[in-house]
């Protein structure tokens, strides 16, 4: 079974129609952390997958969508609004997250206005 790594996807995209098309993406393949944050964990063919769907909704001049591998014993330091109980960066507590995403049991509670 190929190894499960966690990344964080940020973007900025300059028209709205091309903005919703890579969030609805990203939604259906990681979870929203704010508005224009996700987090998710794939193999390295997932994230291939994922990342060449992302690259051909953008506009390569206009747009700005990067990512950033999370360090397996990475440390999070939290301000403000909490993430959910079984969302955990890095080692092995990026197992919880791929299950939930996976299951699709995350909600995105930003849609209410939050995030």
């Amino acid at each position: 079974m190929s190894r499960r790594r966690t990344w964080l996807i940020g973007y900025d995209i300059t028209s709205p129609r091309r903005l919703r098309r890579v969030a609805r993406l990203l939604e259906r393949h990681a979870y929203r952390l704010q508005y224009s944050l996700f987090v998710g964990c794939w193999t390295a063919s997932e994230f291939d997958a994922v990342w060449g769907q992302v690259a051909a909704l953008i506009h390569p001049r206009r747009d700005d969508v990067r990512a950033w591998p999370v360090a397996e014993n990475a440390e999070l330091e939290l301000w403000g609004r909490n993430w959910p109980e079984d969302i955990v960066i890095g080692g092995l507590g990026s197992v919880p997250l791929q299950r939930l995403l996976r299951a699709g049991v995350i909600e995105d509670d930003t849609k209410d206005g939050g995030g």
